[in-house]
């Protein structure tokens, strides 16, 4: 018989669904298995049943050991193919991508490796990249070009200094003119004063105010000629005195420059320096550093998560190790049907710790789950198990049924011996329904059952509970041995409790009672401690959760709800324990939501952006014009007094134009930036959306103050180098 593709697929699919351990190899002989059943004839029914037989066969096969290492050494069942939760978070363990296990399927090399960085390291839920700027502060601004000295135009003197230039020559003339004329008379004065002699003595008077007017002449043109040439040198220092202060003015703003220049060199200097340091301990430093809430929380909410779960998966490595090295207990109620706490119970096996891994299905297990559980408190736990929450808002009021299932359970338990199981109770149930029992009663238990009947209700709508009530109560004992099965909670360091990944309502009521067990357990201070993560709480609703919450507060014990999608009721109780973790969504209205808990912030951001352009053109001109006209003479003095007639005469005329013509033209360019304070979201959906699937956003509020710190889950980041023993120092 040629079975075609399509149907292998088909039941590949289905067994990659409703199986915990996502190993290849096992959904392979689950799908082998299911087709060789129908190849003999039988019905879907028979097959499914075939291949989760062969799937156990396989898990018992592997053993315990097989069963964690599933977790890291094969890749889940996909129709994409792809690495499990601990591939992904950093776990150098091989990868296979083939149906067949490898030889080394098995072997637990990568929680060997991890497991001594991971319980040496101090308690952390994952790590902080190290800040920018302390890994690599190179960029130091330069400093500005140093000052030049430029010399300022100086003024034009020409007129002036030419002026002195002609004083100076006048001068020098003048100078030598006397020296020469000193020189003749001192040399011929005896000659001349003996030819004067001969004359007489007025000749000689003559001559004596002749030589005193020569004289004073010679002195008066030398005296005249050094008084212009300082003249035109008070000038020409007058003209420039303007100019000299404006350039002493300028030297003394070059020199403050040129001091201020000097400064931000040395302080250039310094920044480099600063930087190099910063740049060689960013080198050396670490570059991770843990991340942990100031104080320890009393709940802990995982908001997110990738499909799948491998951020779920390696937060329990890192925060569940953390947990175990101070010598508190972690208990885990998976409630995927992805082994999210595989990779957990691998690291906690290689470092020597006691583990426990149990799947409940539908085939049985070897817990006996109500184990431990007092008989005053089991009516009213069961009564909430059973019943659990209304599907819609408009559910209705369920006080009623929950009143007839407390007292229903109440009756029974009182009528039963030890021990109690599921099936004995529903057996118990249906005896009150007037029926056989099952065979698992005893006489006297149905005596005193059946004297119980009269004291019931009767109604259609009381016999239709009662109906009800027994089949949920045989749904549950599917689950569990009958009776002297192991415990359902251990003093084991790790503890996990996984549940099928099936979406019904038998997986529904299993979720619920484990949870109620758990309640139980807290409230009794067994053996449940330390640390209860529930992964997949999403379908238990919020008030249940809440009442999870205030049980796991009262004895102590921390609580981590893993939500897939914070909606509804859900959303407001989130954060209430103190620390919230982030990780990445899919649906855009819970990134919003997400955003919407991290909180907004003001900034001021550029909300306008304008650019005007204008072009200018002027044209212009003028035309002047003139004329003159104009005579002069000059008349010859008399002794007389009498003017003579004119000796000369002058006529001019004269005629002036100008015209002048200007263009003028412009082109101006402006861009004008307004900014506005707003109040947005601190971090954008669309970021949150865009996370890798191990890195978290953690809110902390568990101390005074609020904190919001980006880390990863990745617990292969504690087998890299420069990884930090202490967080960052004010975070």
């Amino acid at each position: 018989m040629i079975v075609n593709g399509t149907d292998r697929m088909s039941w590949r699919q289905h067994f990659a669904d409703i199986l915990l351990s996502g190993d290849k190899a096992e959904v392979e002989a689950a799908t082998d298995a299911a087709l060789a059943a129908l190849a003999r004839g039988g019905d879907r029914a028979a097959a499914n049943a075939a291949g989760k037989a062969a799937a156990k066969r396989y898990r018992e096969s592997r053993g315990a050991a097989g069963v964690a290492g599933g977790f890291a050494d094969h890749s889940r069942a996909s129709p994409g193919g792809g690495f499990t939760a601990s591939d992904r978070a950093g776990g150098p363990g091989p990868a296979t991508g083939s149906a067949q296990p490898s030889p080394s399927a098995n072997a637990l090399d990568w929680p060997r490796q991890l497991a001594p960085r991971l319980f040496d390291l101090p308690a952390r839920w994952g790590w902080q990249a190290a800040p920018l700027a302390a890994r690599a502060a190179t960029h130091v601004e330069l400093p500005p070009p140093r000052p030049q000295w430029v010399e300022p135009p100086h003024p034009d003197t020409g007129a002036l200094r030419a002026t002195r230039t002609r004083a100076v020559t006048r001068l020098t003339w003048r100078l030598a003119f006397t020296v020469v004329l000193v020189g003749a008379f001192t040399t011929y004065r005896f000659a001349i004063e003996e030819q004067v002699a001969g004359f007489g003595s007025s000749a000689g008077r003559v001559y004596s105010l002749v030589v005193l007017v020569a004289a004073g002449l010679l002195a008066l043109g030398v005296v005249r000629s050094l008084a212009a040439l300082n003249h035109a040198n008070r000038n020409i220092r007058d003209f420039e005195r303007p100019y000299l202060t404006m350039r002493t003015q300028e030297r003394q703003r070059h020199d403050a420059a040129l001091r201020e220049w000097d400064e931000a060199v040395r302080r250039h200097a310094a920044a480099a320096q600063e930087a190099e340091r910063a740049a060689a301990s960013g080198a050396s430093g670490p570059r991770w550093y843990p991340v942990r809430p100031v104080s320890q929380p009393i709940r802990i909410d995982v908001l997110g998560g990738d499909i799948w779960r491998h951020g779920w998966a390696s937060l329990l490595v890192t925060f569940g190790t953390s947990v175990l090295t101070t010598g508190q207990q972690v208990t885990v109620l998976d409630l995927t049907g992805q082994d999210v706490a595989g990779g957990l119970v691998a690291v906690a096996a290689a470092s020597g710790r006691r583990t426990r891994w149990t799947a409940l299905s539908d085939e049985g297990s070897d817990l006996d789950l109500l184990a431990g559980v007092p008989r005053r408190e089991l009516p009213e736990c069961l009564a909430v198990a059973l019943l659990g929450r209304p599907s819609s808002p408009a559910g209705g009021d369920q006080r009623q049924e929950r009143a007839l299932a407390s007292d229903v359970l109440t009756r029974v338990v009182r009528s039963l011996d030890p021990p109690l199981t599921f099936a004995r109770l529903a057996g118990a149930v249906g005896v009150l329904r007037q029926s056989s029992g099952d065979g698992v009663l005893t006489t006297d238990e149905v005596t005193r059952l059946a004297g119980q009947v009269a004291d019931l209700d009767r109604t259609e709508w009381a016999t239709r509970h009662l109906g009800f009530l027994a089949n949920q109560l045989d749904v549950l004992a599917r689950y569990g041995r009958p009776s002297g099965g192991l415990p359902l909670w251990t003093d084991d360091p790790v503890s996990v409790i996984a549940t099928p990944g099936d979406r019904d309502d038998h997986k529904e009521l299993l979720d619920r009672m484990l949870v109620q067990l758990a309640q139980i357990a807290m409230q009794q201070r067994g053996p449940l401690s330390g640390v209860l993560a529930v992964a997949g709480a999403d379908h238990l609703g919020g008030k249940l959760l809440r009442i999870l919450s205030d049980h796991a507060r009262i004895a102590g014990v921390r609580l981590i709800l893993m939500i897939d999608q914070p909606q509804d009721d859900l959303e407001k109780a989130a954060g209430t324990g103190g620390a919230v973790c982030l990780m990445k969504m899919y649906n855009h209205r819970d990134a919003a939501v997400a955003a919407e808990f991290i909180g907004r912030g003001h900034k001021f951001v550029v909300n306008q952006v304008t650019r005007q352009v204008s072009k200018s053109f002027s044209d212009g001109g003028n035309d002047n014009f003139g004329a003159s006209t104009g005579q002069s003479g000059s008349r010859k003095q008399w002794r007389s007094g009498l003017a003579g007639r004119p000796t000369g005469l002058s006529d001019n005329r004269g005629h002036t134009w100008s015209a002048s013509r200007t263009w003028q033209t412009g082109d101006t360019v402006g861009t004008t930036t307004g900014s506005q304070r707003v109040y947005e979201f601190e971090v954008e959906p669309r970021e949150i959306m865009g996370m890798p699937e191990t890195a978290f956003i953690l809110v902390d509020n568990s101390s005074a103050g609020r904190r919001v710190v980006m880390a990863d889950a990745n617990p292969g980041i504690c087998l890299l180098d420069r990884v930090a023993s202490t967080p960052i120092e004010g975070s």
